[in-house]
């Protein structure tokens, strides 16, 4: 291939130059094919291999030019041996979509006009010539052991039965042939499976069921590569900044959007029955099925390859170059089904029974202040131990945050499950079991790839929220705990299985 200097063209991939066969001669007749032509290595379709460019103008964007113009190479040595339409080669080809295919072929056959009919009849007649030559070559050795068996050596040709003159060869003869050629041609399938396959690994092509080394499957369609490209960071490295530049702003941002919530929640009044949309639905639901709305939608959202490039810059919770509002958006953001799933669940069952003794303007303010506080403790971690690279997203910290609040509210409690045990197991027990969990995985962050800091900032966000607000003259006013009150029992699941879940308070209140 010969080297020269690149020039870009920004025009239509149907009106590309034509390539000159100046310097290299192409060859289009299937008599001019090598001895030595294999399917996966193809034929030279022009003077020199495709640029990145032209390779994108034909195939589009994310397309590499090793993989364009293997594959132009391929198609176009199947047009001069006649296999363009051969089932038993296109284990080469089989990476790629038929749409592309077809673009290379459009593409050949405008710039390198062949004759692929003709290619392919004389092929057929060579295939069914090499056939008989085949069975004449099986006859004369079945003949030539009888021969020598008889001890008349040089008269095999005599002492063997001529093949009938009016009938021809017989049945077995027919069967014979097929059965040789059907295994000729099985075992040259395996080795064009085998050779290709060493072609792919050289040329370092990804099928569509192929894996990157992080586990994730390859993108092959060329648009979703796009989209995913334009996703990218163009940094190289994360931008030199000193700890406080990198954290200050993210701080200052959380300090005062939570000291506003808090400013409104001071204020806000939860709308009478007949003003809301869904009266028969209890405001706590309302707004926990909302915040599990929202959860829903961005995960749908990421299945969107056009909005890639707009969540990763808003959705996703980055150390290297944090942008303050992620620190809220982030916890609506979820990648996983399974990730999702584990933070609505708890949501749903503790969110509403917190929901119910807060209110929706406290409710949503210790929410949102414990997954913003839970991602600021991730980047004052990840940032002293420079671990720049990390990015972290999910309503882990907020969910963390709200089920310590409400376990730390209810820590002298009981709580039982199908009715036992008899006096319930203090809501301090399950706040140290969710603590151990978290401390006990903190060290292995990398090797679990979860986010723990934030985990364990949203539980601290949570007793010291819960604290704050049950300090307040408007939470004491409204609470129905008396500081000398007997203990509460709070049953999770009734003993005769009903409740769905709910949780029910039994007895009187109190710490």
């Amino acid at each position: 291939m010969s080297v020269g200097r690149r020039v870009s063209v920004a025009v239509d991939c149907t009106r590309t130059p034509k390539v000159m066969a100046d310097a290299w001669t192409v060859i289009r007749n299937y008599e001019d094919l090598p001895r030595d032509y294999r399917d996966q290595e193809g034929l030279p379709f022009g003077a020199r291999d495709l640029s990145e460019e032209e390779v994108g103008r034909i195939f589009g964007a994310g397309f590499t030019a090793a993989a364009g113009n293997r594959l132009l190479r391929i198609l176009h040595g199947r047009r001069v041996a006649g296999t363009l339409d051969d089932p038993a080669f296109a284990v080469h080809t089989a990476q790629f979509p038929a749409a592309l295919i077809a673009r290379g072929l459009a593409y050949l056959r405008q710039q390198v006009p062949v004759n692929e009919v003709m290619n392919a009849g004389l092929r057929a007649e060579d295939e069914l010539n090499q056939m008989d030559r085949d069975v004449e070559e099986r006859e004369e050795q079945d003949r030539t052991p009888a021969a020598s068996g008889d001890g008349t050596e040089g008269e095999g040709k005599d002492a063997s039965p001529e093949a009938d003159p009016l009938y021809g060869r017989g049945a077995f003869d027919r069967i014979r042939a097929r059965n040789i050629a059907k295994q000729k041609a099985e075992d040259k399938i395996a080795e064009e499976k085998r050779l290709a396959k060493e072609a792919e690994e050289q040329v370092g092509l990804s099928g569509p069921l192929a894996r990157r080394e992080d586990g994730s499957r390859a993108i092959t369609n060329p648009k979703v590569a796009e989209y995913y490209e334009k996703a990218q960071s163009d940094l190289e490295a994360p931008p030199e900044m000193k700890t406080w530049e990198r954290v200050l702003p993210s701080a200052t941002l959380v300090a005062l959007v939570v000291g506003f919530m808090a400013a409104v929640a001071m204020v806000y009044e939860e709308p009478v029955p007949r003003y809301r949309l869904l009266r028969d639905v209890s405001t706590a639901h309302a707004t926990v099925g909302t915040l599990i709305a929202l959860n829903a939608l961005v995960f749908l959202g990421w299945r969107v390859p056009p909005l890639w490039h707009l969540f990763n810059k808003y959705m996703i919770f980055v150390v290297a170059t944090v942008r303050p509002p992620t620190l809220f958006t982030a916890v609506f953001s979820h990648t996983r089904l399974s990730h999702m799933l584990v933070n609505m669940v708890p949501l749903w069952f503790i969110g509403t029974a917190l929901h119910e003794e807060l209110g929706r303007a406290d409710f949503l303010a210790l929410y949102l202040g414990c997954g913003a506080a839970g991602f600021l403790g991730s980047l004052v971690t990840y940032t002293l131990r420079g671990w720049l690279t990390v990015t972290s997203l999910g309503a882990s910290g907020a969910t963390l945050g709200l089920c310590s609040a409400y376990f730390w509210e209810h820590r002298n409690d009981g709580f039982k499950v199908f009715g036992l045990p008899r006096d319930g197991v203090h809501g301090i027990v399950f706040l140290a079991l969710m603590a151990a969990l978290q401390m006990a995985a903190f060290g292995r962050t990398r090797t679990l790839r979860v986010d723990i800091a934030s985990h364990l900032s949203g539980m601290a966000a949570g007793i010291l929220g819960i604290e704050m607000l049950s300090r307040t003259a408007r939470s004491r006013s409204r609470s129905r705990r008396g500081a000398h009150a007997e203990r509460e029992v709070i049953t999770v699941w009734g003993a005769d299985g009903r409740g769905g879940g709910e949780m029910k308070t039994v007895g009187g209140s109190g710490r």
